[in-house]
């Protein structure tokens, strides 16, 4: 299991870290917190993109 550092998390989606805090926070990004630390597994991550994408299609654009 990959696990990535809030920072490359955050880049890799290109948003920013506070972004990142957010969503794990308000929206379900999965995440692991050791101490201080945030790491996010890449594979979890992917997943969770990939519902999100897939629910915003289902929705079609615009009608929210």
């Amino acid at each position: 299991m990959q696990l990535l550092s809030r920072r490359e998390a955050a880049k890799l989606l290109g948003i920013t870290d506070r972004h990142l805090d957010r969503l794990a926070r308000c929206e379900g990004l999965p995440h692991v917190r050791l101490g201080r630390r945030v790491l996010v597994p890449k594979e979890e991550l992917e997943r969770w993109l990939a519902t999100r994408v897939q629910r915003k299609r289902g929705q079609g654009y615009g009608q929210e």
